[in-house]
């Protein structure tokens, strides 16, 4: 929900931030979190949900935690504040945020500020906190990389300082202890920056003379765009730029390029609720919210379709006439002899299982600034991505600009997941306003603008078939799953392929028969979550397999053991498996659980279960290849014709004195260590 504040006359406020005494011009309605952001610069606090949730604005106010979000400005006069800026102090980080870099509390470092904070809090009060009391102190951050355990351990753990060299970590494996760094566990390389509030994410980053951009979006979730009347929202002082479907290209973009079925605003029609219609751009994102409000839109609503069983009827209605029957991807993979397979088995069971829509929320919203250089020709585009170099190739092909012209800059992305996967209206409505007004122009998701865009995960509707022998041998599988996609295609071509050719990962399957159904209906667009398609058949599959142990009597994890995949196997579906420890884990489970004591003995109400999960590893493949043409410029047709693979490449300096080296690589870190660990590999390489 977006709140409007009335106008109100400028007043000055005195804060007293960080020991510091600030006088600051705002307004009644303002913020601590606005003004500590924009009128201090101090951006350590982050601006995550804007609705007191996710902790990441996290202050302390007179030593007591506050969401800054929700506080005013005024309020806060004759209180000390104190931000993440403050907790550092004589050039020395804080005993806490060492903490928190040693013990590897720090992935992508979003809510590491607000945690900190909440942390140091309790620590000043209680010094030796007990679990309970910190996962309490902690209760109003939201973290949604490392899953708590290393933030605990940080918090418990603060007095306990290590140097760099005692935190290395040095493995048992003699194939590891050959190398020097790699392999080893030290501190993050941007852990510090993280901590102290110095890392600068998307929105954070300081523009002169920047604007702000706001996008309005559809309220019906099905409907022809009869009319756009902007004229009242043009007259509203501060507005700056208004774009409609009308005013940007009639180039669809998307993933994969049979299924570019997007544009920048929507053109003719939406598709479901939240669908991108028209953009304003403003010299202040309250003004440009206004004007949003301005904006009169007429539609002819259409029918609507939101379930994808019955979006593939032919009574259906169409969201995309190029996709028959809603289908927008058909997987039918066939690999043995199924019906041979179940007429080995002795005993088959056949299932429905339903896996719903999830939404990654990363606590960093979706940003996006454009700049055009003062030649006017080269843009920068600073985007909070996970994959620059689709981005980069998505806005060249979009707005017809040249790939050598554009600048694609990743700052440290705050959570991705997979939902920050996508080329979004943010990125393409910025260039494209900047390019036309001459400034830097910036644009930034709520966090309801977030979930109305979606690319989270598929709802799921599938049904399983598996039969064993007696003893629980697999000898045939067969699956068919409709995956709900949404408005747009996203990853939905891959992620209807994962959900069926993942499974023969784990499992001895010697005939195996998979039917994918990836199918458009009217509610935002799904797309690629955390090992997107598998999670759920995955469930469906192990679920089936616990209900087949059940009813044959053989323990679940037995039953696994003689299906379960070995070394250097080939799947029946042509997926190599190199290394592979499947059947020492699962006994090392049994073992480590207490399995044989719990299983099927414990009182009511409690229990234990088994289910297990296997993914692609290393693949590299790029989904945009062969010829291309990227620019109607004749004189750059040698160039722009020849193939594109959109990957990072590394490019090592060395200092003069040749002690050390810059690597310079835009593979993207989201939160998973890859600035770290390609550091590591850089100086084993160097032998520095």
């Amino acid at each position: 929900m977006s709140i409007h504040k009335a106008p109100t006359r400028a007043n000055v406020v005195v804060l007293s931030v960080n020991g510091e005494s600030h006088s600051v011009a705002c307004r009644d309605g303002d913020t601590l979190l606005d003004v500590l952001r924009e009128k201090l610069k101090l951006t350590g606090t982050k601006k995550g949900c804007n609705l007191g949730v996710c902790g990441a604005c996290t202050v302390l106010i007179d030593g007591e935690p506050k969401n800054s979000c929700l506080l005013l400005a005024k309020a806060c006069e004759n209180k000390e504040i104190l931000t993440i800026e403050g907790i550092a102090q004589g050039g020395d980080l804080h005993p806490l945020q060492k903490a928190f870099i040693h013990h590897g509390a720090v992935q992508c470092g979003f809510c590491s500020p607000g945690m900190i904070l909440s942390a140091y809090a309790l620590i000043k009060k209680n010094p030796n906190p007990s679990e309970a009391e910190i996962k309490e102190a902690l209760s109003g951050n939201l973290c949604r990389c490392t899953g708590y355990t290393r933030i605990i351990n940080a918090v418990k753990n603060w007095k306990q300082q290590k140097t760099v060299e005692e935190s290395f970590f040095s493995p048992s494996s003699d194939d590891l202890n050959k190398f020097i760094t790699v392999g080893k566990s030290l501190p993050r390389v941007d852990a510090a920056d993280k901590v102290t509030g110095r890392a600068k994410y998307t929105a954070d980053i300081p523009f002169e003379n920047v604007l702000h951009g706001k996008i309005l979006t559809s309220p019906i979730a099905h409907g022809r765009i009869l009319s756009i009347d902007t004229r009242e929202a043009e007259k509203l002082p501060g507005v700056k730029l208004i774009l409609t479907g009308q005013d940007v290209p009639d180039i669809t973009y998307g993933v994969t390029p049979p299924r570019y079925d997007e544009y920048a605003l929507a053109k003719t029609k939406v598709r479901h609720v939240g669908d991108e219609v028209a953009a304003v751009i403003a010299v202040s994102e309250e003004i440009a919210e206004k004007a949003l409000e301005l904006i009169q839109v007429e539609y002819e609503e259409l029918p609507v379709v939101l379930n994808p069983i019955e979006a593939i009827q032919d009574s259906a209605p169409l969201l995309h006439e190029r996709y028959k029957n809603n289908i927008n991807t058909r997987v039918d993979h066939h690999f043995g002899d199924v019906q041979k397979g179940f007429a080995e088995a002795d005993y088959i069971r056949e299932e429905e299982f339903t896996g719903n829509h999830v939404y990654q929320s990363p606590i960093e919203p979706h940003a996006a600034v454009a700049e055009w250089e003062k030649d006017g020709s080269t843009l920068v585009l600073y985007a909070s991505t996970q994959v620059p170099h689709y981005l980069h190739y998505m806005v060249a092909r979009v707005l017809d600009i040249p790939l050598g012209r554009i600048r694609i800059i990743r700052p440290p992305v705050g959570g991705g997941f997979g939902g920050k996967l996508d080329t979004t209206s943010l990125d393409l409505v910025a260039v494209l306003a900047a390019k036309k007004l001459g400034r830097p122009v910036k644009m930034v998701y709520t966090r309801q603008e977030m979930f109305l865009h979606g690319r989270g995960r598929h709802k799921q509707h599938m049904k399983f078939k598996i039969g064993v022998k007696r003893d629980g041998t697999i000898t045939a599988v067969q699956s068919r799953i409709y995956l709900d996609g949404g408005a747009y295609s996203s990853y939905g071509a891959i992620t209807v392929y994962y959900a069926g050719s993942m499974l023969p990962t784990l499992y001895k399957i010697p005939n195996y028969r998979y039917e994918g159904f990836r199918v458009m209906t009217n509610k935002p667009a799904c797309g690629a979550m955390r090992g997107h398609g598998t999670p759920q058949p995955r469930f469906a599959f192990e679920s089936l397999l616990n209900m087949i142990a059940d009813d044959l009597k053989i323990d679940p994890i037995e039953i696994r053991l003689r299906n379960a995949v070995e070394p250097n196997t080939r799947t029946c579906n042509d997926l190599d498996i190199g290394s592979c420890e499947f059947k020492q884990t699962l006994r090392e489970v049994k073992k480590k659980s207490g399995w044989a004591q719990k299983y099927g003995k414990l009182p009511p109400g409690q229990g234990i279960g088994i289910g297990c999960g296997g993914f692609v590893s290393g693949a590299g493949y790029s989904k945009y290849r062969g010829q291309v043409q990227l620019s109607s410029e004749k004189k750059l047709e040698p160039f722009i014709k020849k193939p594109v693979f959109p990957h990072s490449n590394a490019i090592i300096k060395i200092s003069e004195d040749g002690t050390a080296a810059v690597l310079l690589i835009l593979a993207a870190e989201i939160g998973q260590g890859a600035l770290t660990v390609l550091s590591q590999v850089c100086a084993e390489s160097l032998g520095i």
